[in-house]
């Protein structure tokens, strides 16, 4: 028998079960999550985080214009799904038609440049390439944290273009005052929890949408006290299915 072609069609009959397909759902993921709450100044300092409120309605979800296209277009119907799952493990409830919900929530996804949070007042110059960065103004505690371990992979890391999700809950009109007259109510943004991943020129987003709301959800009306959160999910467990050996004859007839 010759190795070298009965290596190569078992490469191609076992490819797709030892490796499996390349569409991200078995494969280890990194997720960084950020986090903020409107916490207005209250005497020397913010205000306390609050709760509010769990009765939420769904406004709007779309992608965020960009100047590169996903791989893939997103399932949003299948995106909600696993988003109002995470929202009833987290303790909300979706308002009934006729119910006055205390959160309007929107989605946004897609891919692009983010902000560097471990860059004060840094913003990306040239959305088509890898960002250069301006900084307008740096606080001591970014100083001080520029000199902690890891510190600068993590800032060259966060330049890199991101596939996201940013879950954006509103005040809901009711909730406001009344406006002066001749005014109308404004958006009033209550929290917001974005979610990102890597490599978007290689990645479907679709795949992944489970395990960045399953992770992104923990932080939902809450803040992160580091720039973000990086959650690494585990590695897959491995397994190799054989098929039927396959001898093939040569030209002369002789089996190899």
């Amino acid at each position: 028998m010759k190795l070298p072609l009965f290596a190569l069609i078992l490469s191609v009959v076992l490819a797709p079960t030892i490796f499996g397909q390349a569409d991200g759902r078995d494969m280890p993921l990194s997720i960084a999550v950020r986090a903020e709450v409107d916490r207005p100044f209250q005497g020397w300092g913010k205000a306390p985080v609050k709760d509010h409120g769990r009765v939420y309605m769904i406004a709007t979800i779309g992608e965020a214009a960009a100047q590169l296209r996903l791989v893939q277009p997103v399932n949003e119907e299948e995106m909600l799904t696993k988003l109002r799952e995470q929202l009833a493990r987290r303790g909300y409830r979706e308002a009934a038609p006729e119910g006055k919900p205390e959160l309007v929530l929107t989605i946004l996804y897609g891919r692009g440049y983010i902000q560097n949070p471990y860059l004060d007042g840094a913003m990306p110059l040239d959305m088509a390439n890898p960002p250069s960065v301006s900084i307008t103004g740096a606080t001591l505690a970014k100083l001080i944290s520029r000199r902690q371990a890891g510190f600068e992979a993590k800032l060259q890391n966060a330049n890199h273009e991101k596939l996201f999700i940013r879950v954006t809950a509103w005040d809901h009109p009711h909730n406001q005052p009344m406006p002066k007259k001749g005014t109308r109510k404004k958006p009033y943004e209550l929290w917001h929890t974005l979610i990102l991943v890597d490599d978007p020129a290689n990645r479907d987003l679709n795949p992944l949408v489970d395990k960045m709301l399953t992770e992104g959800s923990k932080y939902f009306d809450s803040e992160i006290e580091d720039e973000e959160a990086i959650i690494d999910t585990n590695l897959p467990e491995g397994s190799i299915h054989f098929g039927e050996s396959t001898v093939v004859a040569s030209r002369n007839g002789d089996e190899k």
